[in-house]
């Protein structure tokens, strides 16, 4: 198996989720909160690779016709929805278990079509070699889901309006990229 090649692909894959760990953290209030997004967030960004793997060239194309733009409607939904929120209430707005398990799928949905490629991205071409692949996917994501969420949970003490707004635009943004490239 290809490591470097396997590390790239999880720091690849792990950006979205790093980018709206900041945001959650934003809105978070404690380390269980930070923890649990980290985790959510690196195992759905493994098991995606392993379903995708699994269901291999017949589902190929059907995942590469929804996968961008589900993850745009989901991430901009939410974006919305913290903004909506941001003006109604006078604090910092929790994290929802609910909304950081919306936003694991919504970000490794792309992890679910590169599932179909690591055999060949990544020379994951047995089972043991897709379970060292996937395990460095989701401690990858992992890692940058917890330093994002720190970082944005330092800028909680910003107005908390500010928090929400900043934060749904993130969401927002993160979900247009995702549409367009």
């Amino acid at each position: 198996m290809d490591y470097v090649s396997a590390a790239g692909l999880g720091t690849a894959l792990a950006m979205d989720a790093m980018a709206v760990s900041i945001t959650c953290g934003m809105n978070g209030r404690n380390k269980k909160t930070a923890f649990l997004t980290a985790f959510l967030f690196g195992a759905f960004q493994m098991a995606m690779p392993v379903l995708g793997w699994s269901i291999g060239k017949v589902g190929s194309d059907m995942i590469a016709a929804f996968d961008n733009t589900a993850a745009f409607v989901i991430l901009v939904f939410l974006g919305v929805k913290m903004l909506i929120d941001s003006k109604r209430q006078d604090n910092i707005i929790g994290v929802k278990v609910k909304d950081i398990i919306i936003l694991a799928v919504a970000t490794s949905i792309d992890a679910l079509a590169s599932g179909i490629t690591l055999p060949v991205s990544v020379k994951a071409d047995t089972p043991l070699y897709m379970l060292e692949a996937v395990l460095i996917i989701g401690t990858i994501t992992f890692i940058l889901s917890l330093s994002g969420y720190i970082i944005g949970n330092r800028f909680k003490n910003a107005k908390p309006v500010c928090a929400g707004v900043a934060g749904g635009i993130m969401l927002i943004l993160i979900g247009v990229k995702t549409l367009f490239c």
